[in-house]
């Protein structure tokens, strides 16, 4: 049996703070409002994946990336939102480009919900809307598994990806 003198019931009551601490201050700093210099910061989103597409009555799946440059746009604490202020999707070796969009980041359930609008090759106007679930993977990586939808008038492409973004 151990007794517990003084001495050490000191040092267990510091070392109980001291962990306390050391957890609770990331999570308060995450918190915080974001100050003026990161609001207009970019971040770039990359994702690999498959697209798939009804042609004659198949699924015909076939290679899928993006990038997409995002901006934060203010600091509402509760739902954080951004823009897009660029990007490219590719389908198949066919480049979009991504000209605008909005999203936003739903913190309690870990989702990511996005819509942008760009033109094909073609010249002709193209809509991407996504909607995944994020994780984090240590430090700043953030990495997703996103479900979209690439709306250009010659067909449709679901595409199942999975993408990183460092924060």
């Amino acid at each position: 049996m151990v007794t517990l003198t003084k001495k050490r019931k000191l040092i267990i009551a510091t070392v109980s703070i001291v962990a306390v601490f050391v957890v609770a201050i990331p999570y308060a700093a995450y918190a915080l409002p974001v100050s003026d210099s990161n609001i207009a910061a970019s971040r770039t989103l990359v994702a690999k994946g498959v697209a798939r597409e009804v042609v004659n009555g198949e699924n015909v799946a076939v290679p899928a990336n993006f990038t997409l440059t995002l901006e934060r746009a203010g600091d509402n604490n509760s739902v954080p939102k951004f823009n897009v202020i660029g990007g490219t999707v590719i389908v198949n070796g066919a480049t979009y480009t991504i000209a605008s969009g909005n999203g936003g980041v739903l913190r309690g359930r870990h989702l990511i919900l996005l819509q942008a609008q760009g033109t094909g090759p073609d010249g002709q106007a193209v809509t991407l809307k996504l909607a995944g679930r994020y994780f984090w993977m240590g430090g700043r990586l953030y990495v997703a598994r996103i479900g979209a939808r690439l709306l250009t008038p010659n067909g449709n492409y679901t595409m199942l990806l999975r993408a990183a973004i460092r924060v």
